[in-house]
């Protein structure tokens, strides 16, 4: 049996056993979300507002996890989507307006934009695969309104910076944390920044409840808004006895809305989930602390990290695409996932994207005498340095199941494969 030899070179694999679910708060669904879910059922109430017995689980949702996150107002809807079109319904975005998101992320934030009317401005990443600031300060134009920026991976991006720049020029900041929920940056808790935060709790994400989404705000007048979008444009008793200012519930104010509410289902399976964010970030952020400690001065990569990080990954950043792609496949032949921790890809090189293609040809932003009629996408001038980061990148993935006996052969496998690697600099 040869441990040193490569596995991929033909030597024994570090492991052989499969590891946990690296899904977060997926993994940890239990008989708690199955009591909270009886409850609704014994209710006969699956809708929110009103049934045949008492509802309430979305409201404690809400009420759970503004007070983790440090809001005045949380509001739940039906999808991280639904969460973001409310926000920006909230900011009065629409055609004619600009919006600086970062290349590097996931559909949502373009798709919403985009059929609001809104014109997409892509911004570079910096090496920590968040917004680059200083790209996204040179994208501002008189047209600009507001800016998206995306915490990868459970990394705070510089919020500092981008507030600043948002308050240099009048701009209103969205963060999206559906990657992030529960992180910090310089000691506050991300989703505190902007005017609004968006999250997600699609199956994937940090807590779940299938599909699912939360608007978080200290603002009064955008959660009126933001509640009046999501259901039609009304504001039910329930939300106007959270208003300082009654004269804002006044129908008068009334405008067309959607209906994106979440059900009381959704809600008590969240409820549960909510409740365990605390020990999912200590189990991930002490996982995470052990292979960062172990790989401190490793002379093949960089460590991707910034205080407040939830922990969700170890990301690493290669000097090249080619040793980043050796090392991701040596680890992995040693039992070991590593890769991509997500599905999020440089946006601008994507379809619908670079083809703008909309459901009707006619529609703002991009269609006839739109605005953005003569917009188009490219890497080369949008954002040029965003593919060679993504691509000297690379993750390993540990989620609230593992032990630190996985953590260990992580270590083991992960050394084995830097030690080979760094021998041939």
């Amino acid at each position: 049996m040869n441990l040193k030899k490569l596995a991929i070179d033909g030597g024994t694999p570090v492991r052989t056993r499969p590891f946990p679910t690296n899904m977060i708060g997926a993994a940890l669904t239990g008989e708690e979300e199955l009591k909270e879910l009886a409850d609704v059922v014994r209710e006969k109430s699956p809708f929110r507002f009103y049934g045949i017995g008492t509802p309430g689980k979305v409201a404690a949702a809400e009420r759970e996890l503004k007070t983790q996150i440090g809001t005045r107002y949380a509001l739940a809807v039906s999808s991280g989507s639904a969460a973001l079109q409310c926000a920006v319904a909230a900011a009065g975005w629409g055609p004619g307006d600009e919006v600086i998101v970062p290349a590097f992320s996931w559909y949502t934030d373009y798709c919403v934009l985009v059929n609001l009317g809104i014109t997409p401005v892509f911004c570079d990443i910096g090496e920590d695969l968040n917004m680059d600031p200083e790209d996204a300060a040179r994208k501002v134009t008189p047209k600009t309104k507001g800016i998206i920026p995306v915490h990868y991976q459970g990394c705070p991006a510089k919020m500092d910076r981008i507030m600043e720049i948002a308050d240099e020029h009048g701009l209103t900041v969205i963060e999206d944390v559906a990657q992030a929920l529960g992180g910090s940056y310089h000691g506050k808790k991300l989703g505190t920044f902007g005017k609004m935060a968006i999250t997600s709790f699609q199956t994937h994400k940090v807590l779940t409840c299938g599909e699912g989404g939360m608007v978080f705000t200290d603002d009064e007048l955008m959660f009126e808004r933001l509640v009046r979008y999501h259901d039609l444009g009304s504001l039910r008793p329930f939300f106007a006895e959270q208003l300082e200012h009654p004269e804002l519930a006044a129908d008068e104010r009334k405008f067309a809305g959607l209906q994106l509410r979440m059900g009381e289902l959704q809600g008590a399976y969240l409820l549960a989930q909510a409740r365990r964010l605390p020990y999912i970030l200590e189990t991930c952020r002490r996982h995470q602390k052990m292979l960062r400690d172990a790989f401190a001065d490793c002379p093949l990569f960089q460590i991707r990290y910034e205080e407040g990080d939830c922990g969700f990954c170890f990301l690493v950043l290669f000097r090249d695409k080619e040793t980043a792609k050796r090392f991701a496949d040596a680890v992995t032949a040693e039992g070991i996932p590593c890769g991509p921790t997500s599905y999020c890809c440089n946006l601008v090189d994507q379809y619908p994207i670079k083809s703008r293609a909309m459901y009707n040809d006619l529609m703002a932003p991009f269609g006839p005498g739109c605005d953005a009629e003569h917009v188009t996408f490219a890497s080369e001038k949008d954002c040029p340095h965003t593919n060679g980061i993504v691509d000297r990148f690379m993750a390993i993935s540990a989620g609230p199941l593992y032990t630190d006996e996985d953590m260990e052969d992580i270590i083991r496998a992960v050394d084995k494969v830097v030690k080979a690697m760094a021998g041939n600099l």
